[in-house]
């Protein structure tokens, strides 16, 4: 056989990914040790500089501490008090006072000068030059506009002022430089103001900030200073350092995230300062709530680094020449098999040719994929066909068409992988979907499959935790078929109840379905479950009377009525009275009492029952027509055929409801009709008789052929008033209209209208109008027919 030539793009594709995996590995190790170098630099500065800071801190926080025992320790010197708060003192006593204050000065090397002010002289006395003055003509004017104005002073407090003091340029400090000023912490202690809440004697040391500064250097470490500080007081102005050189934005990249940290933290955080990135650590003072920052570019930090970065390169370089060498060693041995295989393939019979250019793996892949693709669709055919055998022998078992003896049977369900045991007895259940017309409306025949496929393997699930069991599709209903334990049949009833309860749950939580179960007696064989499922079947009927989502046993069904059924014939007579009657509410009621009294029957008695009551009505109603009393659009056949549909009662009683309804507003409507045309003739006989004396309500009902109390009835409900009430009126409007008549008097109106007592008469027309026949007769008389007692008209022409 003529060798094949295998191309090699595998191990080409091979050889350059582990190549390229392998560099990567390698520049992220590089970059991950670079980085963890700088954050080791970075935390290592920023440690150093914490710790200057802190004792920067501590230095500034003793400075401060020791200025206030000096001011104490002069406040309590007896010759310094008497220069501070007497009036009147001598030349020699300020003078011994302010050698006091000298001797102490010079023992405290921080301090630049001292001054007592006398509140009661307004004098100011300094160390500096042994000078002594009035406020007004004092050469530091700054402190005397602090003490005059107690600008950022408090008695009894003690802490420091930043400001600048002038510069003498001659010895006996008469001269001073205005434009040369020295930057100072003044700290003013006094204790007791006068009435006019003015400061009555104080003590004011200022101490050197260059102090500071030379504290700063010395601390710095090695000597070398490196990066700037800066301390700001607590109002953020500025003790020491230099801003001048920061635009406000790089200002504000530096002081806004010491702002936020708040009081009594130390930190460190990066920012950019003039294009350049600096490291920036900070410490805050409680004492003092002084910031104390320091500020160093990276360059300074990483100028050793960028050695260690070079070095780290070329290590990386070093070790990528043998790594090379090493990737190409594995790629070929792990491409040694893949090209054998490549090779054995190609030899195959029934093996597709290899195109010079087509890939090594994807032709293994293909050849993979065809193979992997018939094995499914055989494996396919095969898991089809076997459920189908299983599905068409379950079927046969409940439908009782199987000849099998119990040891064939066994061997029959060992074959189709089913855990049931043949000779142990069973229980048939039923799964029914509720309102199932709706649901085969909503779905499509695969999607119902899917909804009965989802409710037998759940209920296979649930059961398998005490028995065996196996669930079975009918196409409209799931049957389940359940081993019997060895326990009463009560409780085998209970706990079979117990796992159709949580089977129900689950439907209606994850499908969304309401569902049914029926429990069908146990048979002592699996042959005979077709026994069972018939009696469930029977069984599954009662979901009309018990309801969706019920759970239906012979157990419920032992206190069903059979037999000796009697109708309820006056409930039936009552009901048809109502009905006829148009009465609407009391139908309803008679109706239910009707349903309360089917409640106890077989399902077989009610339905019929109730078929019988939808005929009868269907009677009634036909009659009513016939007889012209109203007309109704009511089929019976389509009503039959509606209730015929429903699943449960509730559902039947609900379309009885709406025909009741139906009938019972019609009713009420002819009623209605009819007494109108009835009131209609009772006032026309009124109006066409009312001259008749005899005329009265039994006369009128005469007339009509109704008994007189049913017509007063309905007259009353149309108008709101009784016949003869309505019989009075008229006559009584007639009256008033013939009143106003010339030349006729009240005894000739009495026999036109029909009424028989004067007296009475009088009285009701009173009523009625408000006013006599004489007074109303005056009031509806024009002056051309007003009548006088001689019997003449007056002639008003």
């Amino acid at each position: 056989m003529s060798q094949i030539k295998l191309p090699r793009s595998m191990f080409i594709r091979m050889f350059t990914s582990f190549t390229l995996i392998f560099i990567c590995i390698l520049l992220a190790l590089s970059y991950i040790l670079y980085t963890n170098f700088q954050k080791i630099g970075v935390n290592f500065v920023s440690d150093a500089n914490s710790k200057a800071l802190s004792q920067i801190s501590y230095s500034a926080t003793y400075l401060n501490e020791a200025s206030k025992t000096f001011a104490i320790s002069l406040l309590t010197n007896n010759r310094v008090q008497s220069v501070m708060y007497n009036a009147n003192n001598d030349y020699e006593d300020i003078q011994e006072a302010l050698e006091d204050v000298s001797k102490l000065k010079n023992a405290n090397q921080f301090v630049h000068s001292v001054y007592v002010f006398n509140g009661t002289s307004n004098q100011l006395y300094s160390t500096w030059l042994q000078s002594s003055n009035t406020k007004d003509s004092f050469f530091d004017q700054g402190l005397v506009s602090i003490i005059d104005q107690k600008k950022q002073v408090t008695r009894g407090k003690f802490y420091p002022v930043l400001r600048k003091i002038p510069v003498f340029v001659s010895a006996d400090g008469k001269d001073i430089d205005s434009n040369q000023k020295m930057s100072v912490l003044t700290y003013i202690f006094y204790e007791y103001e006068d009435t006019a809440d003015r400061v009555k004697g104080a003590i004011i040391v200022n101490v050197k900030v260059d102090y500071l500064k030379d504290l700063i250097q010395s601390l710095s470490s090695n000597g070398k200073n490196q990066g700037s500080t800066w301390i700001l007081e607590e109002n953020e102005q500025l003790i020491l350092g230099n801003m001048e050189q920061l635009s406000a934005e790089e200002k504000a990249a530096v002081l806004k995230p010491i702002q936020e940290s708040g009081k009594g933290k130390e930190a460190f955080f990066t920012t950019t300062i003039q294009g350049k990135k600096h490291l920036i650590t900070y410490v805050t003072s409680d004492a003092l709530n002084w910031k104390f920052i320091h500020i160093v570019p990276y360059s300074i930090i990483f100028h050793d680094m960028e050695r260690l970065g070079w070095i780290t390169l070329a290590f990386c370089l070093v070790i990528l020449i043998p790594g090379i060498f090493i990737v190409f060693y594995v790629s070929k041995r792990l491409y040694s098999p893949i090209r054998g295989l490549v090779g054995k393939v190609s030899e195959l019979h029934r093996s597709p040719s290899l195109v010079g250019n087509e890939d090594d793996i994807g032709y293994l892949s293909d050849i993979i994929s065809k193979t992997i693709q018939q094995n499914e669709l055989l494996m396919s055919d095969n898991k089809i066909a076997f459920f189908s055998q299983k599905k068409e022998f379950m079927r046969r078992l409940v439908g009782n068409s199987l000849d099998d003896n119990p040891a064939d049977l066994q061997s029959r369900f060992d074959q189709f992988n089913i855990g049931l045991l043949a000779d142990k007895r069973h229980f048939a259940v039923i799964f029914m979907i509720d309102r199932y017309e709706q649901f085969i409306r909503t779905y499509s025949a695969a999607d119902q499959q899917l909804f009965r496929y989802a409710i037998g393997n759940a209920a296979e699930e649930i059961a398998s935790r005490s028995t065996n069991n196996c669930a079975v599709d009918l196409g409209d209903e799931v049957v389940f078929i359940l081993e019997a334990s060895e326990e009463s049949y009560e409780k085998q009833l209970r706990d079979i109840s117990l796992i159709i309860a949580e089977l129900q749950n689950w439907v209606q939580s994850n499908l969304k379905l309401s569902m049914t179960g029926v429990i069908g007696y146990s048979v002592k064989q699996l042959q005979d479950i077709s026994i069972s499922y018939q009696e469930a079947v029977q069984f599954s009927k009662y979901r009309f009377i018990f309801g969706q989502g019920s759970i239906i046993s012979s157990d419920k069904l032992k206190h069903m009525k059979t037999d000796d059924f009697r109708p309820p014939l006056q409930l039936e007579k009552t009901f048809d009275e109502l009905l006829v009657y148009g009465k609407y509410e009391e139908a309803i009621q008679a109706y239910e009492q009707i349903v309360a009294y089917l409640n106890h029957y077989s399902y077989d008695i009610v339905i019929s029952y109730l078929y019988y009551l939808a005929f009868n009505i269907y009677k009634r109603i036909k009659e009513i027509e016939l007889n012209g009393l109203a007309t109704f659009n009511i089929q019976y056949s389509t009503f039959v055929r509606m209730i015929s549909r429903m699943e449960t009662i509730g559902e039947i009683n609900a379309e009885f409801h709406v025909l009741i309804r139906q009938i019972a507003e019609s009713m009420m409507d002819s009623k209605v009709n009819r007494n109108q045309q009835i009131v209609s003739k009772v006032i026309g006989i009124i109006e066409s008789n009312y001259m008749d004396k005899s005329l009265c309500q039994d006369s009128i009902a005469l007339l009509l052929n109704l008994s007189k109390y049913h017509l007063g009835k309905i007259f009353r409900n149309v108008h709101g008033k009784a016949i003869a009430e309505w019989l009075m009126d008229y006559r009584l409007s007639i009256a008033a209209e013939l009143i106003t008549r010339p030349n006729t008097n009240v005894a000739e109106i009495l026999d036109l209208i029909g009424w028989e007592n004067q007296n009475y008469f009088y009285k009701m027309f009173k009523t009625k109008y408000g006013v006599t026949t004489s007074e109303y007769k005056l009031r509806n008389t024009t002056s051309e027919n007003k009548v006088y007692d001689n019997g003449y008209r007056e002639d008003r022409r």
